[in-house]
């Protein structure tokens, strides 16, 4: 078989850039863009965060206890925040960080709130000045600095020369990272696959806003420990929820803002039925969380789905056709059918809760405080003219669909207008696949193709060759047009996961991408594609 003139197999990266192995001289490197940090799958089946921030450095950030914190004279804790009095100068607010603190070279984001008073301060490491006294007043404020040298702990000196006593909450310090793309893998059964994907998602945002410490979740018959087990990502901080009920019943429960999809991550201990509940849709689903069951309904209009995460971790959606729960909660049930009137002791384990209101479930977003947006991911410009044939040539692609969302999601080979472009797209129409050549704004073949399912691992080869077009799904021939010119000389250029101008981007699970510059033969295509 003949050799690509573009290949990107998902198998490095780095800031900003998704590598392709053919051309080795950068020509097909793709240009990435994903402002905020989001999460993937690793080698080791854990959740990880990658850019655009690292994890959190900051232990207790939000002051909901006395600890964690070395105060000087002058600083105290309480009520939720950090309170200085104003009465001595040049007094500290110290903790030792998480992960080594800062590290010389990298650049880390400050975050934190003044929620009253007028703040003099300054902000430290125990090896230099971050950054210099200045004056604070109420609301929000995110500064970026630069570490000169490592430094593990952070200090918040304030100052009583001008300015007035102040209270500061939500400190918050994370690397930034910059752009960096998903290699995710996929677990099937609990069990992580071999090769990673490409994962490019719409932007989403989780408006639960506690996803990770339950206790400020409201609570019926039912206590929380905080951080007793290892959750997905790793970390000794997923929760113990403990129901006591007598002839009643017990939840946890968070009000949110209208959403669609509400998952979380559930693991069993011995309590073995739930219900989860969705006021606004007024619908619920019981589910067994030991033996990934889903049982009867309350109401009617909800929906589970029980994804196996590995190490007996269950990732439990819940979702109705609507976008309109505002409200979650966690019911203990005694059986399938029966959470109500019920007499009840045991206990889950509970992490990673979300909600969104896009028409499915994507990659957790981690909250703590407030809600939290995953941005809209880019992934475009491989290419030039000289590596693609005009005349005859084959596109190969090897992935999965994120869901049917009834939108057209495009990979095109164009020269970045609608007017010539060869197009594999995901219909708006669900499981069907279309295949789409224009030349100099006049279609040469526009056709679409049922499959059994988007959402599995599928292989689509397009041909393009004057009166000789053909898509390839699985191994068979199913669209074909044998009428029709190609491109003249120096047309294509670029190949992008959307339309070529920006619109109808491909969101998707890819794990392989090939351009050829050749009509392949039927038995190519037929291999590459089996």
């Amino acid at each position: 078989m003949a050799t690509p003139s573009l290949a990107m197999i998902p198998s490095a990266y780095a800031d900003s850039k998704v590598y392709s192995v053919l051309p080795n001289n950068g020509d097909g490197d793709f240009s990435f863009n994903r402002d905020s940090s989001a999460t993937r799958i690793g080698q080791n089946g854990l959740i990880q965060t990658v850019g655009f921030f690292g994890n959190e450095l900051v232990t207790n950030g939000s002051f909901d206890t006395d600890s964690d914190w070395t105060k000087q004279t002058g600083w105290t804790i309480s009520g939720g925040t950090a309170n200085y009095d104003f009465l001595t100068n040049s007094k500290y607010l110290r903790q030792t960080l998480l992960n080594g603190g800062f590290v010389t070279g990298k650049t880390y984001q400050v975050n934190f709130e003044i929620t009253s008073g007028t703040a003099y301060m300054n902000i430290k490491s125990n090896a230099e000045t971050l950054k210099s006294t200045d004056l604070y007043l109420i609301g929000s404020y995110s500064i970026d600095v630069t570490a000169s040298a490592n430094g593990s702990d952070l200090l918040i000196y304030g100052l009583n020369t001008q300015g007035t006593a102040f209270s500061i909450d939500n400190i918050s310090i994370k690397e930034v990272l910059g752009d960096q793309p998903r290699l995710n893998y996929d677990i099937s059964n609990g069990v992580v696959q071999s090769c990673p994907s490409l994962l490019l998602e719409p932007a989403s945002t989780n408006v639960i806003n506690y996803s990770e410490d339950f206790s400020q979740w409201s609570k019926l018959n039912s206590t929380v420990t905080s951080n007793l087990i290892t959750s997905p990502d790793g970390l000794q901080n997923a929760d113990l929820i403990n129901y006591s009920i007598s002839s009643s019943n017990g939840y946890v429960r968070q009000s949110h803002s209208a959403s669609q999809y509400v998952s979380f991550y559930v693991k069993y201990k011995d309590i073995q039925w739930l219900m989860v509940y969705g006021s606004g849709l007024g619908a619920g689903k019981f589910v067994d969380i030991k033996n990934s069951v889903v049982g009867g309904n309350v109401g009617s209009g909800a929906n589970i789905q029980i994804i196996n995460v590995g190490n007996d971790w269950k990732r439990i959606i819940f979702y109705s056709s609507s976008a309109n729960i505002t409200q979650t909660s966690i019911y203990a049930a005694a059986s399938d059918n029966s959470y109500a009137n019920i007499s009840l002791t045991g206990g889950v384990y509970l992490w990673g809760a979300q909600a969104e209101a896009l028409s499915y479930a994507t990659s957790y977003i981690p909250t703590n405080g407030s809600s939290q947006t995953r941005a809209a991911e880019t992934c475009n410009g491989a290419g030039t003219s000289s590596t693609f044939n005009d005349s005859e040539g084959t596109i190969y692609f090897e992935g999965s669909a994120l869901a049917n969302d009834g939108t057209f999601r495009i990979l095109s080979l164009s020269n970045g207008t609608t007017s010539n472009e060869i197009k594999i797209q995901l219909s708006s129409v669900a499981n069907t696949i279309g295949y789409g050549v224009v030349v100099g704004g006049i279609p040469q073949i526009d056709q679409f193709y049922t499959i059994n399912n988007v959402l599995s691992n599928n292989k689509f080869c397009a041909k393009y060759k004057a009166n000789d077009f053909a898509l390839w799904i699985n191994g068979v021939e199913v669209l074909t047009d044998s009428s029709g010119i190609t491109f003249p000389n120096g047309t294509l250029n670029t190949l992008n996961f959307n339309r070529g101008n920006g619109s109808n981007n491909f969101y998707s699970n890819t794990k392989d991408i090939r351009v050829y510059n050749e009509a392949l033969t039927d038995a190519q295509l037929q291999t590459l594609t089996t």
